[in-house]
């Protein structure tokens, strides 16, 4: 599925070559070679995100380049890390902007990194296609360069928690989200359902970016009887959140939201994550601890 999107990507971004003959005088564009640039958090909390993602540019790039480029040009992929650092962010777009005159962009990290570094990609003004962090903050308002790939965060964990919920009727439930856009972003998508659903939460808390000990949240989420439990991290927090459970032998009825089609992490979450099922496009996943039985919720949007 990432490689899929990241073809959908790389066509959205060069759509502006596709159309006619490009003038090698443009930004990033030579006689033989297209430059496009991505910047992705290939190091930090949600490095197998960034990881995976980049790789999934690279092949599109490699079978685009493989069926003769665009108009007779290769394309070249150059690549920052960011570290999930927003400073770092803005820094590498500006890198590959300024320094090696990218004719476009890809991905672009998470969320709140996207968001931040939007006034500098609108002041360039070049094609920037968003496939990594799908928040409607990045086309609201509507931007004339930039694009952005895939179904919405808000969407995909609306899909999850309504998959939850019939499943799980008259259950407890509770809920942990970042502390920034994407955090804001899930608990929008959840609490539109426990409006809906009037869904009985008993424990909402926050975690601060990065932090890596869940011990006193997992703890506080025991202790309120939560029999259905919302895990709104990325991959590290997930990961933390799932272990400390296991310490604390409570298997609550688990929703995850699309980190999970990495197996490195799977694996590194122990038997619960090697036992979690993929979805198609968001991955939102869940387990029935009570039985040791995974169910999985497909969550339906672009590219589904």
């Amino acid at each position: 599925m990432i490689k899929h999107l990241a073809a959908a990507a790389l066509l959205l971004s060069t759509a502006y070559l596709a159309t006619g003959p490009a003038a090698a005088a443009d930004p990033g564009i030579t006689d033989s070679e297209i430059l496009i640039g991505d910047v992705e958090p290939l190091t930090g909390p949600p490095a197998l995100l960034g990881v995976a993602a980049s790789i999934g540019h690279k092949i599109a790039i490699a079978e685009a380049n493989a069926a003769g480029g665009i108009n007779g040009r290769k394309i070249k992929y150059v690549l920052e890390d960011d570290g999930y650092v927003t400073a770092r962010t803005i820094q590498g777009v500006k890198k590959v902007i300024d320094v090696d005159k990218v004719f476009a962009m890809l991905g672009i990290s998470g969320s709140g990194q996207s968001i931040a570094v939007m006034p500098v990609l609108e002041k360039s003004g070049i094609p920037t296609v968003i496939d990594v962090a799908p928040v409607k903050f990045l086309w609201e308002p509507a931007r004339k360069n930039v694009f952005v790939v895939g179904q919405s965060y808000e969407e995909g964990i609306i899909h999850l928690v309504n998959f939850l919920a019939d499943r799980n009727p008259g259950k407890k439930w509770g809920l942990i989200t970042q502390d920034d856009d994407y955090g804001i972003t899930v608990r929008d998508g959840f609490d539109s359902v426990v409006k809906a659903k009037k869904l009985n939460v008993v424990y909402s808390g926050n975690y601060k970016k990065g932090q890596q000990d869940f011990s006193s949240d997992m703890l506080q989420l025991k202790d309120s009887g939560a029999e259905v439990f919302l895990a709104g991290g990325i991959i590290a927090e997930n990961i933390a959140m799932t272990k400390e459970l296991e310490k604390l032998n409570i298997k609550p009825v688990t929703g995850i939201f699309w980190p999970w089609p990495h197996r490195a992490g799977a694996e590194a979450d122990g038997p619960g994550g090697r036992r979690h099922l993929r979805g198609r496009l968001c991955r939102a996943v869940c387990r029935h601890g009570g039985q040791g039985v995974p169910r999985e919720g497909q969550a339906a949007g672009v590219g589904g």
